[in-house]
C-alpha cells in the first residue's frame, strides 16, 4: 500500500515532529517529506522571501507529482494548509494514483498564539498566528 498525510496546523504545533514521527515508524523505505519552507532554505539557513511564495507552492506541487510518479511508498505533505484549497489538490491526485491519503489535523486550541510564536521554527509572529488561527477551515 502507499500513503500520503497532508498534515494541517498552525505554526509552532509540531509539524516536523509528526512528520519525523510517520518517516521512522511507518514507512520501510524513507518518507517523502515535502514542505514549501524547504524552497526557502538557502546555505543551511531558512530565508523566507514572501515574493516567491507562489514559486515555492509550484516547485513543492511538482516534487509532488514527482514522488507520485516515482511510486513512493509514503508520502508526507507538512504546510500549514490553513484553508481546504490549499491542500485539497494534493488529495485528489494521490488518491487518483492509488495512495491511501489522511488529512492530520495538529490542534492548537490550549496553545497560545504567543507560545506559537516562540515555538515554530520560521520566526512567524505571534499576530500572523492569530490571523491564521481564525482563517483555519476545521472541516474538510
Amino acid at each position: 500500500m502507499k500513503f500520503c498525510f497532508v498534515l494541517r496546523g498552525l505554526p509552532g504545533t509540531g509539524k516536523d515532529e509528526i512528520a519525523g514521527f510517520l518517516n521512522r515508524d511507518l514507512s520501510k523505505a524513507p518518507a517523502v517529506i515535502l514542505s514549501t519552507d524547504q524552497f526557502f532554505i538557502k546555505d543551511g539557513k531558512y530565508q523566507f522571501d514572501k515574493t516567491k511564495l507562489k514559486e515555492a507552492h509550484e516547485a513543492t506541487w511538482e516534487a509532488f507529482k514527482s514522488a507520485i510518479s516515482s511510486d513512493s511508498q509514503v508520502i508526507i505533505i507538512n504546510n500549514t494548509n490553513i484553508k481546504k484549497f490549499h491542500y485539497a489538490h494534493y488529495v485528489d491526485y494521490a488518491q487518483r494514483h492509488g495512495y491511501l491519503t489522511s488529512v492530520v489535523i495538529i490542534p492548537a486550541n490550549d496553545v497560545s498564539d504567543r507560545e506559537l510564536a516562540t515555538r515554530n521554527v520560521h520566526n512567524v509572529d505571534q499576530g500572523t498566528i492569530s490571523k491564521m488561527r481564525k482563517e483555519f477551515e476545521w472541516s474538510f
